[in-house]
């Protein structure tokens, strides 16, 4: 089994070409025919994942965030950035990211946002092609209408919130429901087009909150809380594929967000 066969799988299920034009993803570090031991998968990929990769005899980290995103002039060790990728080189573990473009796919980090909360009859909240098989965020219904209160409930016991910040607005009731994993509200006011009785997302900054313009909840559930499952997605997926392969989920938890 060699890096570029992992790569391969991952880049038919997730293809680069659907990325965000921002974004850094693909083989990042590593040699392709190289051959590979093990894959450990985790949301990110830093130093103490990258240490665990390698205690557990695994070669290859797949994550869902890139460690750097543009070009850096030096690598010196003076941050984690630096640090994760000279340790990746210097003990041969290769890194793979698989970002934005698993999250515009159909069966990527939206669904199974939407899964854990039961919804139903799920379309992309912003569609990018016209077959609607690239987009952003997902929109569906729960089975049945919730009050806030309820919503809210669950939406904190599904994803292990240690708060959830959210506008409100003026209504009791939730049953249309959109998400987008990570950093999202850029989509807040296709939510509220679509009739949205609630958006789940993350990194919402002060002023953004004003865009809900009561119309619906707005929620922030942490960027890591909304993206946790990624990771089992990844595993799940490539498990299918390489069933008698060591593909591990890494117990590695990188939230760097703790809550009082």
């Amino acid at each position: 089994m060699l890096i570029s066969d992992i790569a391969k799988e991952l880049e038919s299920w997730a293809p680069p070409a659907v990325a965000e034009s921002y974004d850094n993803v693909g083989l990042l570090v590593g040699i392709p025919s190289a051959e590979v031991t093990g894959v450990m998968v985790n949301l990110d990929m830093t130093e103490e994942v990258i240490d665990e990769a390698i205690e557990k005899g695994c070669n290859m980290v797949v994550a869902h965030h890139p460690i750097w995103f543009t070009g850096r002039k030096r690598l010196n060790g003076e941050d984690y950035v630096s640090r994760a990728i000279m340790k990746a080189v210097k003990n041969d573990v290769a890194l793979y990211a698989i970002h934005t473009n698993l999250d515009n796919i159909r069966s990527g980090v939206n669904r199974v946002i939407s899964d854990r909360l039961g919804l139903q009859y799920l379309s992309f909240l912003k569609a990018k092609d016209e077959e609607g098989n690239i987009g952003s965020g997902m929109i569906g219904m729960l089975p049945d209408a919730l009050t806030k209160e309820e919503f809210l409930g669950l939406v904190k016991d599904e994803f292990k919130c240690g708060g959830i910040r959210y506008a409100d607005a003026p209504f009791e009731e939730i049953r249309k429901v959109a998400v987008c994993g990570g950093s999202g509200s850029f989509l807040t006011d296709e939510a509220i087009r679509r009739g949205a009785d609630a958006f789940i997302t993350a990194d919402i900054t002060y002023h953004k909150y004003f865009d809900n313009e009561g119309k619906m909840l707005l929620l922030d559930i942490g960027h890591f809380e909304s993206e946790q499952y990624t990771a089992a997605l990844i595993v799940s997926y490539l498990s299918q594929t390489f069933a008698n392969f060591a593909v591990l989920n890494s117990e590695t938890v990188t939230n760097p967000v703790k809550y009082f």
